[in-house]
């Protein structure tokens, strides 16, 4: 597929998370120097030569409502003319689609009855079932009672229906272990079922996609190879999974997808089968398909702005990429000390290890500036490696959606309907 033409100009919705870095940066290699939201915390992008304007507003996570009118403040001034969301903000665009299409031309985001069956977790569940595609056995159990009598399912994860990354997500391996978790007042006072699901053997796959009103366009597969903190990827291996892209495909028909679409999966058995264990309405971190040729970032603005984006295109396999300052803060997490984070960053300068044949995803050496929240990271884990839970954080990230506002979004729309 050719490179976009004319001079889109684009505006990302936040500036806080790993996804909207890398999608800054295939943006940026691309040529383009974009708008970003910016809510004030620390950021991934600070400095990028590759960012041209920021505008302030308020976090996401304190209220997708009031994040949505200054967002429409902004393109009410005009300049832009292509809007990637590039976390949960979909969520919130979806569901006032109508709105917003007004405001900006490209915008490609698919309609919220379908982003329902693909945020609310309970709900994915029963549609993975529809669809008769692999999942892990899974019950959604609607008191904390009943959840303390699935003892048959462990070792699994306790999940709330609404949450991002690993915040709201548990791992439970022995019934005492489910007892206290069913006690959290996350889990006892939430006011709604979650989800116990029985633990997998196998190699994580990361799968992203991108449709257009219902056919898929693009996707590429990844193995998460190292653990970085907080659930991310330290280092991921570009893989071919024929089978998960035929389930991408019928899951996208059914929901007429428009605009990315990412699941996680456990590949099982010498077959490595995969058995879905999440869905996020957005495209995750995608600097390693860019660079395994699967250009979903080209594609997604192909969508945007109504142009054809040509046969469908897959990554290949083989590409290695990393993200240091994760690894760092993993190695410091594991509890390994000042050794072992000054291994990584030897490792790292010397391309030996996980590091030999590549490339740095997440702070790329093309955008020297945005390397500033690496060394700073560096700098303290060695004097401190404890430091790596203040810089992680224990909240709830300002990109994230919230349960409080995705039932604030859901409100919206019923009560408009």
């Amino acid at each position: 597929m050719s490179e976009p033409t004319g001079p889109h100009r684009v505006l990302l919705t936040e500036t806080t998370s790993a996804s909207a870095r890398e999608v800054l940066t295939v943006l940026g290699r691309l040529g383009y120097r974009v708008g970003v939201l910016d809510s004030g915390d620390l950021s991934f992008t600070v400095g990028s030569r590759w960012v041209a304007r920021r505008h302030r507003v308020p976090r996401f996570a304190d209220g997708p409502l009031r994040w949505l009118d200054a967002l429409a403040g902004v393109l009410a001034g005009g300049g832009y003319d292509v809007l990637l969301p590039t976390h949960e903000q979909l969520v919130a665009l979806s569901a006032h689609r109508d709105r917003f299409a007004a405001l900006v031309p490209g915008l490609a985001v698919p309609d919220f009855a379908a982003v329902r069956r693909v945020q609310d977790k309970a709900e994915s569940v029963r549609l993975l079932d529809e669809l008769g595609l692999p999942q892990p056995e899974t019950a959604v159990v609607a008191t904390p009672g009943r959840l303390r009598s699935r003892d048959d399912l462990l070792p699994g994860y306790v999940k709330l229906p609404v949450a991002t990354a690993s915040r709201g997500v548990w791992r439970v391996r022995d019934a005492a272990a489910l007892r206290r978790v069913a006690a959290l007042p996350q889990v006892s006072a939430g006011g709604g079922p979650v989800l116990l699901q029985r633990a997998l053997t196998g190699p994580l796959a990361m799968i992203s996609a991108v449709f257009d009103h219902g056919r898929l366009i693009g996707a590429h597969a990844a193995l998460r190879r190292r653990d970085g903190v907080q659930g991310g990827a330290a280092a991921k291996e570009s893989v071919r999974l024929p089978g998960a892209e035929r389930d991408l495909a019928l899951l996208g028909r059914r929901l007429n997808w428009h605009g990315p679409l990412s699941v996680d999966a456990i590949l099982v058995g010498e077959a490595r089968e995969p058995h879905y264990i999440d869905l996020n309405p957005r495209l995750v971190e995608p600097v390693n398909a860019q660079l395994a040729g699967a250009g979903l970032v080209e594609r997604w603005l192909s969508v945007s702005t109504a142009r054809d984006p040509g046969p469908p295109a897959y990554g290949t396999a083989g590409t290695h990429t990393h993200a240091l300052l994760l690894a760092l803060m993993g190695a410091a997490a594991d509890g390994r000390g000042r050794r072992a984070v000054l291994g990584e960053l030897v490792a790292a300068t010397t391309r030996r290890g996980w590091y030999t044949a590549s490339v740095e995803e997440l702070t790329p050496a093309a955008d020297p500036l945005s390397r500033l929240p690496l060394l700073l990271t560096a700098g303290l884990l060695l004097a401190r490696p404890a430091a790596w839970s203040a810089l992680a954080g224990t909240g709830t990230p300002p990109h994230a959606l919230t349960d409080v506002g995705w039932r604030e979004l859901v409100g919206s729309v019923d009560s408009a309907g």
